[in-house]
């Protein structure tokens, strides 16, 4: 039965005109489009089917979309496939976030802008079936991978000066009969003939990358075996690979031709003499070519071969019955049909009893298919780069927009903060206390925004600033940046800095990320009648964890995820003042370094930040 390779879009949402409005969007002959009214007619249809990208709508009556989405989450089968939430509500980051923590890649904000919807699918259906198709790749990988390490040829490691015998496989033991330990140390040459330790230590002398020859080997019941050797070498080591001949040379002694197996094979196996006729013709070469074992015995080389390759072959051929051994090349053939194919071929000699060479057989594998998938593959690994270059530009344009927007909002501020001090200035004896208490709350509050404005442009900066890494004194720093921070803020809470080793990192950003966190243990533990803090790091093999920790007013450990977020505070405004951007800024210099951070606190009992950075 034929694949189907279309891409399954499952469309959820409980107002069928919502269905309806996407399906018409998205309607294309190369995808299947599914619909469900509900949460559970959903989960049904993915657990039946394969689908690509869930379109799902966040508020439906039975189970939302952010319940949908943790179910599939949860599921092994399911817990990759994509997902775009369709919402009405407000897009506050806060919302979002909630989305993304469940598992969504994007949102689709209703009512539904038609452009964004079509490019949104169609990047995030590339990128999805483009990972499944690479999956089925590497998964193909992982099967050839497998095969090798239980192959029945022999694999070693031979040192190239010594020919001592280092590693083996089983097949080494299950060939020659002896044991592992009888093998390894011991050299090559002592289960050589005589002249084949002559060759041996010959193509030694030769100092070339590959070598390839064939010797014959004492089994430990005293038998001979005939060695076919493919060596790598690199780094004074022989890499090799030797497979069992014995029984190929007992048949090309005995019988000339070729063997009812190698007849058999789906490789095309065939014979040519020395003016070119074809004397052989196996199954597999009637199946490559077309041509019937009649037809192709009166048929020469030259009619499979294409014209503009007639002298390789001829090359080819000059070469083996020179005695040079061709292993594994690639060229093209020309069918019955006249289809050009791929193919990779090997060549020897065929000797008769009196040793003079009288044909040269052919051993060649169609890989034209072969060829065609890793041009696919390649074109693939093309595109996939291609949409992470189109996403880091789309993240590096969203940055300078939230930075231009940061700077744009400073004007009007400007403007508020000027016409209000002239109002101050010239009517303010006019105004009763009520008049002037607002005018109070307006420029405390333009300085406020002033201040996030501040926030979200060092916030943005981050985004693009240069990691430049120099040690660090991280003990000097903390005790510098306290000392700063007591100048302009009075408190009384009773600090310790216990012995920190240094760090490799940016100064002027872990700077910052000691500003705000030293600054946040302050301010949320001055309400305390004896507020404590405590500034270190503990030291293991592996790591080094500093940390800032206070006994303030902590926090509720179930919104945690929250904590890191722009605009994310867990308490009231009027209770501790802020932004809610300090952490936000903290967590980016850490993760830009490669650290990690994290936090622990109980609510009234206090808080400890803890963060770490690569050596």
């Amino acid at each position: 039965m034929k694949k189907n390779n279309k891409p399954v879009i499952l469309i959820v949402d409980d107002k069928p005109a919502n269905i309806l409005a996407l399906e018409s969007l998205l309607a294309d002959k190369e995808r299947i489009l599914l619909n469900a009214t509900s949460g559970e007619a959903a989960l049904k249809i993915i657990l039946e089917k394969n689908i690509d990208l869930i379109i799902l709508d966040v508020q439906m009556p039975d189970i939302d979309g952010f319940e949908v989405a943790q179910i599939l989450k949860s599921n092994k089968r399911t817990k990759n496939i994509p997902i775009i939430f369709a919402t009405a509500e407000s897009k506050e980051r806060h919302m979002m976030m909630k989305g993304y923590d469940e598992g969504a890649v994007d949102y689709l904000f209703k009512p539904l802008d038609p452009e964004i919807v079509k490019a949104k699918v169609k990047v995030l259906l590339q990128i999805q079936l483009q990972q499944k198709e690479l999956l089925e790749k590497n998964l193909s990988l992982q099967k050839s991978e497998l095969l090798i390490n239980n192959s029945a040829d022999i694999i070693g490691i031979i040192d190239a000066t010594s020919f001592k015998i280092e590693e083996i496989n089983y097949a080494f033991t299950a060939i020659l009969g002896y044991s592992s330990e009888e093998i390894k140390g011991t050299a090559l040459p002592f289960f050589l003939a005589n002249e084949d330790r002559v060759l041996v230590n010959e193509l030694a002398k030769e100092k070339k990358e590959r070598l390839v020859f064939e010797t014959r080997i004492y089994c430990k019941d005293r038998s001979i075996k005939w060695l076919q050797w493919n060596v790598v070498v690199k780094d004074g080591k022989w890499f090799a690979n030797a497979r069992d001949i014995t029984e190929v040379k007992q048949v090309e002694t005995i019988r000339k031709y070729l063997s009812t197996v190698v007849k058999q094979s789906s490789d095309a196996i065939y014979i040519y003499d020395r003016q070119g006729k074809i004397i052989s013709w196996n199954d597999g070469a009637e199946k490559i070519y077309g041509y019937s074992e009649q037809e192709a015995l009166r048929m020469n080389i030259r009619n499979i071969i294409p014209p503009y390759l007639e002298h390789e072959m001829e090359d080819t051929t000059s070469n083996v019955l020179n005695g040079i051994r061709v292993e594994a090349m690639e060229s093209r053939r020309i069918t019955k049909h006249g289809k050009l194919i791929d193919v990779v071929f090997s060549a020897a000699i065929i000797t008769d009893s009196n040793r003079e060479i009288t044909s040269v057989a052919i051993t060649e594998r169609d890989i034209t298919e072969q060829k065609l998938a890793d041009e696919q593959i390649k074109l693939l690994h093309a595109n996939l780069e291609a949409n992470i270059l189109q996403l880091e530009s789309s993240n590096k344009e969203l940055e300078s927009f939230s930075y231009s927007v940061s700077h744009d909002l400073r004007a009007p501020l400007r403007a508020l903060n000027a016409y209000s001090s002239i109002i101050e200035t010239d009517y303010m004896q006019e105004m009763n206390d009520e008049a002037r208490e607002l005018m109070k709350k307006i420029q405390a509050n333009t300085l406020k925004m002033g201040v996030l404005i501040d926030d979200l442009l060092e916030f943005s900066r981050l985004g693009r600033k240069e990691v430049r890494r120099t040690r660090i004194n991280m003990q000097a720093m903390a005790e510098g940046i306290l000392r700063e921070i007591e100048k302009t803020n009075q408190h009384h809470a009773a600090i310790k800095i216990t012995d920190m080793p240094d760090a490799n990192a940016d100064p002027a950003l872990i700077e910052q990320v000691w500003i705000n966190l030293i600054s946040n243990a302050i301010k949320y533990s001055a309400k305390k009648q004896q507020p404590e803090i405590h500034i270190g790091a503990n030291t293991s093999i592996n790591e080094t964890v500093y940390f800032v920790k206070d006994n303030g007013a902590g926090f509720d450990m179930k919104y945690v995820h929250k904590l890191f977020g722009v605009f994310q505070r867990l308490h009231a405004v009027d209770e501790f003042e802020g932004t809610g951007v300090g952490l936000a800024i903290v967590y980016r210099i850490i993760t830009k370094h490669g650290g990690k951070i994290w936090a622990d606190a109980k609510s009234g009992e206090g808080a400890a930040f803890y963060f770490t950075l690569p050596g």
